[in-house]
């Protein structure tokens, strides 16, 4: 094998190992920056979800101190007067104020009045008979109050197949807010598809809610146990989509999983830019490999070919008078002078 051909297959071979362990490094480095990027990012987005809820919490109970902290609603909760009903709970004003439904009960936890519209429906529809049985089941948490103070907002999931419930307990007292609690007002929205809907316009985020337990089908038991010790846990679906999930108690402090997803945005840009750097790797590598096959070519290989052709017409000449032509300060020429001198000395 000529040497030029050599030295073409040993700077290639250097080349091509430089080019794949460069590759290797540069998808590490990139793509682990962007990956604890994007995970920073779905953090962010589980908070920010959370914080939603939060201030949707705050507005169910402000708007549920309103109702329960008026001498109208206290009188109600003792004569059940129709002119309250038809001036207060008809649908436009559930729909002016956002709120599904409202549950009044007395000072003795007896249920006064309760209506639930549905806005997707426009219509008044009925919670199942399971839903009263709860709160009358978990009167501790629904219908004691000790004070005016005293309230209790969260998640209610009531029943595995319903959609769950974003509620609200305050106490209701007269509109100068003294003592005595007259009753409970509960009131609340669904957390349906819908309200989804609306926080995934705002927030740009799917949001889900589900009930928390070893055998969920989201989550392996090692994966769900990651999560509680690390608050979340962040799962790529695909090249395109990535979830998140944090831990959320409901109102009776039992744990539910929020799924947060969303677009892979900073992934994709992380995979355009190594992409670029792949390309320019490449044809940085590509020219290297050219331009030092040339370098090597026209002051190593080709001047030995030279001396090579010319030893080679000294021997089918059989003439020790020829000598070769040296060009250059170096090495190569250093070689020449040296194999004219012995061709003299012959």
């Amino acid at each position: 094998m000529k040497l030029k051909t050599k030295t073409l297959l040993v700077i290639s071979a250097v080349c091509s190992i430089f080019f794949i362990v460069m590759t290797s490094l540069l998808h590490i480095i990139v793509m682990g920056s962007y990956s604890t990027l994007e995970e920073n990012m779905v953090s962010d987005q589980i908070t920010r979800m959370l914080n939603q809820f939060q201030q949707e919490f705050y507005t169910i109970t402000q708007m549920s101190y309103d109702w329960s902290t008026w001498n109208d609603t206290y009188t109600f909760v003792e004569d059940k007067n129709d002119e309250y009903i038809q001036a207060n709970l008809q649908y436009e004003s559930f729909k002016d104020i956002n709120i599904n439904f409202m549950f009044f009960y007395n000072q003795s936890n007896g249920l006064v009045f309760s209506k639930v519209y549905d806005f997707s429906q426009e219509n008044k529809i009925y919670f199942p008979d399971s839903l009263y049985s709860l709160i009358d089941e978990k009167n501790e948490i629904f219908l004691h109050q000790a004070n005016y103070s005293n309230n209790y907002q969260g998640f209610l999931l009531y029943n595995k197949t319903e959609e769950p419930l974003l509620i609200s307990i305050t106490p209701i007292v007269h509109s100068d807010k003294d003592e005595p609690i007259h009753g409970k007002l509960i009131t609340g929205r669904f957390l349906n598809q819908e309200r989804i809907d609306y926080f995934k316009e705002i927030n740009q985020l799917s949001i889900n809610v589900y009930p928390l337990s070893n055998d969920t089908p989201l989550l392996s038991p090692n994966q769900i146990t990651s999560l509680l010790e690390n608050r979340f846990f962040i799962q790529p679906i695909n090249t395109t989509y990535i979830v998140g999930y944090t831990v959320i108690d409901d109102i009776f402090g039992n744990p539910l999983l929020l799924q947060v997803g969303s677009n892979r945005e900073i992934y994709n840009q992380g995979l355009a830019v190594l992409q670029n750097l792949f390309i320019f790797l490449f044809i940085t590598t590509f020219f290297l490999v050219i331009t030092t096959i040339f370098i090597l070519d026209k002051f190593v290989t080709s001047r030995l070919a030279v001396f090579s052709k010319s030893l080679g017409e000294i021997q089918d000449y059989q003439d020790l008078s020829k000598h070769i032509v040296i060009t250059g300060d170096d090495e190569v020429s250093a070689l020449g002078k040296n194999i004219n001198i012995m061709l003299t000395s012959i």
